[in-house]
């Protein structure tokens, strides 16, 4: 295969926006704690639990989700002295869970900087957790703000969860049409016998009420607990409850449940990298975006962590990819491919069109019946990525001089992205880039499409863009962006209001 003026994807290949791999993915869980108090029985300064903090952290976390932190002031919460494992009273010294949030500063630093409830948008959300400890029988039981706040949320159908002495909002919290929330639904908190032996504990009544007695008193009560300090949680619908102190990974677990079977309220983007490029190529704008999407990323073989060899790789495997992922989605989805990955998912659309929502194409190859990757790329006047294409010895693979990289790709992006665009480059498959496609309008040219198109890009020419738009004939609406190759990238904000107000 001959040099030639070929236009690739090229995208930021391991630049992570989160410690942990896949952190954040799903989508953000708001957790909202107590602020410092006092207590007017005991005279100690009271706040939130170790233990119903950490734990859901831990449980919401682990199941990919980002977690912000919210208390009704704002600003630095305090924990419960018997709460901490570090406490000279060593009664809970067995909570390593709690221990490592304590030692870690990233950690301890969103407790000492909560969000001030009356600022968050619970729109970017797709559950709340509202935690126990002794300040919430003070700060939580008469908070209005907080009350409307859980049954406004809770009216969306949203996991709504809260647990311990959190759950004492339940008693006052009201529908609408003035019912109170739980009435005629099961639901938990801090159990009388637990409260007698905390009292008996420590030889003084520690709090002002019980929940349970005021919860038995209510009308059409299902106020229920199980063993004493042991790990209870009920749902009723998308009211999440949890007993006590021991009761919070059992109820994000729950929460976790429930958000799975949420999935259906909404979209669900399908991403697909392009050449040169791997999964983390959406690492910019793919947790906001699940904040109110279900967002799942392709990794093709032979790239990124995938150990495939390039010339192992086909077209028909990318293809194979990408549509085990969509099928794997319960409903029609939204395929969004960038440059290379426009061949890819124009195939895949023509094999399953049932599946398809939309197909959105950024930056992208839009190729007509029996074309390949290379027929359009000879077509790229703009591009400077064919100069610098280099084929292996067999030419099974290419890479691009690492020199003509950076501008060549994204020569609107920051130092450090150009450095890293360079340092992950790895060879990319050419079997894929010479395969024609097979597509037909009963199929492939019956399902909706729409075009991103990046006006600077020196990878896919702008006029090429425009070009392939045009000799489509099926696109519904286009857009652009003033960027090089990386929308996404370089302008995440603008890139995701125009991917999620797509009609």
């Amino acid at each position: 295969m001959k040099k030639v003026a070929i236009s690739f994807l090229f995208c930021l290949a391991t630049i992570g926006l989160q410690a942990q791999h896949n952190a954040g993915n799903n989508g953000k869980i708001l957790m909202i704690a107590s602020n410092p108090s006092v207590s007017k029985q005991t005279g100690w300064p009271i706040g939130a639990w170790y233990a119903e903090v950490t734990h859901p952290y831990w449980v919401f976390s682990e199941a990919g989700y980002t977690i912000d932190i919210a208390s009704p002031d704002g600003g630095e919460i305090k924990f419960d002295g018997f709460s901490d494992p570090e406490d000279d009273s060593k009664y809970a010294a067995f909570d390593y869970v709690s221990l490592g949030f304590k030692k870690d500063e990233t950690k301890m630093a969103l407790v000492k900087n909560t969000l001030k409830l009356s600022t968050v948008n619970p729109n970017d959300y797709k559950a709340i957790f509202i935690c126990g400890g002794q300040g919430p029988m003070y700060t939580f039981i008469d908070n209005t703000a907080l009350h409307k706040f859980f049954v406004d949320f809770y009216l969306t159908g949203k996991p709504t969860a809260a647990i311990c002495h959190g759950t004492c909002i339940l008693l006052k919290t009201k529908l609408p049409n003035g019912k109170f929330l739980v009435e005629g639904k099961k639901w938990t908190g801090f159990a009388s016998s637990e409260e007698q032996y905390a009292d008996n504990y420590v030889g003084m009544k520690i709090q002002p009420f019980r929940i349970e007695d005021e919860a038995r008193k209510m009308p059409n009560s299902k106020f229920v607990t199980g063993a004493p300090f042991s790990a209870f949680a009920v749902r009723d619908g998308n009211l999440i409850t949890g007993q006590q102190q021991n009761s919070g990974a059992a109820a994000a677990e729950l929460v976790v449940k429930a958000l799975e079977e949420d999935r259906k309220r909404y979209p669900t983007y399908v991403l697909v990298h392009g050449a040169f490029a791997d999964e983390s190529a959406w690492g910019f704008v793919r947790n906001d975006l699940a904040k109110k999407a279900n967002v799942v990323v392709v990794n093709l073989p032979a790239h990124g962590i995938d150990l495939t060899a390039a010339n192992k790789v086909s077209l028909k495997e990318y293809v194979k990819t990408v549509t085990d992922a969509v099928n794997a989605q319960p409903g029609k989805v939204i395929l969004v491919g960038h440059s290379m990955a426009g061949i890819v998912i124009s195939q895949v659309a023509e094999n399953i069109p049932a599946k398809i929502d939309k197909l959105v194409y950024v930056s992208a190859y839009v190729p007509a019946n029996g074309q390949n990757m290379l027929d359009l790329s000879y077509k790229d006047a703009q591009s400077k990525v064919g100069p610098a294409f280099q084929l292996n010895e067999d030419k099974t693979a290419a890479t691009i001089k690492k020199e003509v990289i950076p501008d060549a790709i994204c020569g609107d992006c920051p130092a450090y992205m150009k450095e890293a665009l360079v340092k992950y480059h790895k060879e990319e498959p050419t079997k894929p880039m010479m395969e024609k496609l097979v597509l037909t309008p009963a199929r492939f040219g019956k399902v909706k499409k729409y075009y991103i198109h990046t006006t600077n890009d020196l990878a896919v020419g702008y006029e090429l863009q425009k070009q392939m738009v045009k000799n489509n004939g099926t696109f519904r609406q286009t857009f652009t962006m003033s960027t090089s190759h990386l929308p996404f990238v370089v302008q995440p904000g603008e890139f995701l209001n125009i991917l999620t107000t797509i009609k």
